[in-house]
């Protein structure tokens, strides 16, 4: 008679389904900078869903000298107003006292994590969304709108060079310590480091901000 064996398709029906590790996978985590650039405007309650931003235009330079006894021409000030509409956003992550006290891991501690981190990715999405919609804008080489742009258009030296040089002849404000920004997503920092040399030599040891 042939031997008989007790196997574990035989008694897969008596086995758990699964085998769950208490060691969780570690969650990819985004690189978000817009918002710590960002200067913020606070709403204060029963004010409207509009928030205005003034600002004082520069005078008009005289174009004559003065003439003694002649009293000069005036000039009065003029504002901008900024309106910006304020838009809420939300997320809602919904457990149940029975999955609390059944499964193993501490499911409100992570959902309180992930709804915190889904709200910084989508505060940094919209202002990602408004920087892109921005009309004051310097393309590479003869390049003169954004659906033009190909894959040879990329950020070097010159291109740095010409916007440096607009932004310090406009009286742009500068960041910090006498410089401006460069926030670039990290494919276009390894295609710039890549293939520039000039960067290369000029951000030894120098950080870079990206998203």
């Amino acid at each position: 008679m042939a031997d008989a064996y007790t196997t574990f398709a035989a008694m897969v029906n008596d086995a758990p389904n699964v085998y769950i590790s208490m060691k969780m996978i570690e969650l990819l985590q985004r690189i978000l900078v817009l918002q710590k650039i960002a200067d913020p405007y606070p709403l204060e309650n029963k004010m409207s869903k509009t928030l205005r931003v003034v600002r004082v235009n520069r005078l008009s330079l005289p174009i004559t000298q003065l003439v003694e006894g002649v009293t000069p021409a005036t000039v009065a000030l003029t504002l901008v107003n900024v309106d910006v509409t304020v838009e809420q956003w939300g997320i809602v992550c919904v457990l149940t006292d029975v999955l609390e006290l059944t499964v193993k891991h501490p499911m409100m501690s992570i959902a309180v994590d992930r709804v915190a981190m889904a709200m910084k990715e989508s505060a940094e999405r919209e202002d990602a969304n408004v920087l892109m919609a921005a009309t004051n804008v310097t393309y590479p080489g003869t390049v003169t709108a954004r659906g033009s742009l190909a894959a040879t258009d990329i950020f070097n030296t010159a291109l740095a060079v010409t916007i440096k040089a607009k932004l310090k002849m406009r009286g742009a404000p500068m960041y910090s310590d006498g410089q401006y920004m460069c926030i670039m997503q990290p494919p276009h920092e390894a295609a710039l480091l890549g293939s520039d040399t000039v960067f290369q030599q000029a951000l030894d040891g120098v950080g870079l901000y990206y998203w």
